[in-house]
């Protein structure tokens, strides 16, 4: 296989930039998938973060290699994050600041997997593909990422039989282990599962998601993928058509909020790349503080 490693060298430098102004360890802090206690059992060393326990510096490897390093110990690597993307043709549209719903889900994918690699965890990817369910295994390390990317980048936009919602019961079906559960898809694809889904995963595994802003269909010139042509102008600027468009939109938005209040559910909204590294700390934040559901404005 040929692996193209645009989206990781992407990815390296959007974290990169990010870092020379502040940093973050996402996976501080409780969640169900952490096993309580600390092992002696050394396991290897990171580069020093903000956070990191300063016990915990290994000052000879440190001195040896020019930069902070600090050992990790086996319980350290106890989170196992699960990715589960979604595709299909609507993947294909705009967000409301004219970026590619599927180059945000990609980028959104591998960057937050790049960073909670870094930060100690396993990671795998479920997407719903054209004829069945796709899951990787737990695995870190920048060539697991790349092979993942290059599997999701080849499907999204194929619509398959499995929903979102199978999908995320698939998941929960087939891996007997404790999760951080991570849904990218948009609002739409957020509001198509049940409370009553959302409250079973979230009874044994931690779940957060992130909705992808969609643009308007209304409003404004606007082009048809299906069609592959731009809509006639008297309905994508038809006033009545675009109120009936933001009622329908708000209707999903309370749907996606009543359902992750009540499930212990924390979201964010995103539209554009340069938000995932600022939107991904404060949903982490956010569910670590119980401040579960919906806000459209993150950042």
């Amino acid at each position: 296989m040929n692996i193209d490693y645009e989206y990781l060298s992407r990815i390296r430098r959007a974290v990169a930039l990010y870092t020379n102004r502040k940093t973050s360890n996402i996976l501080d802090g409780d969640f169900h998938s952490i096993h309580k206690g600390r092992s002696m059992e050394f396991d290897d060393l990171k580069e020093y973060n903000l956070g990191d326990d300063v016990h915990d510096i290994d000052w000879k490897s440190s001195s040896r290699m020019g930069t902070t390093l600090v050992r990790r110990y086996v319980t350290d690597r106890r989170h196992n994050v699960m990715f589960i993307c979604d595709c299909g043709r609507k993947m294909l549209g705009d967000t409301p600041k004219g970026e590619s719903k599927k180059e945000l889900a990609l980028m959104t994918f591998g960057t937050l997997a790049y960073i909670t690699g870094r930060n100690g965890a396993d990671f795998a990817l479920a997407y719903p593909g054209s004829d069945n369910m796709s899951i990787s295994i737990f695995k870190s390390g920048p060539e697991h990422l790349e092979a993942l990317l290059y599997e999701y980048e080849k499907h999204v936009g194929d619509n398959g039989v499995v929903s979102l919602e199978d999908a995320l019961k698939n998941v929960i079906s087939v891996v007997h282990k404790k999760m951080i559960i991570v849904l990218i898809s948009d609002m739409e694809g957020i509001a198509s599962i049940s409370g009553n889904v959302m409250r079973a995963v979230t009874s044994e595994h931690d779940l957060l998601a992130f909705g992808i802003e969609d643009a308007m269909l209304t409003g404004g010139n606007t082009f048809d993928n299906d069609l592959g042509k731009y809509e006639k102008r008297f309905l994508s600027f038809n006033d009545r058509l675009h109120k009936l468009e933001l009622e329908e939109r708000n209707m999903i938005y309370d749907i996606v909020s009543d359902n992750t209040k009540h499930s212990r559910v924390s979201i964010v909204g995103i539209s554009s790349q340069s938000e995932i590294i600022d939107s991904s700390i404060v949903l982490f934040e956010r569910y670590r503080h119980g401040n579960y559901g919906y806000i459209k404005t993150t950042v």
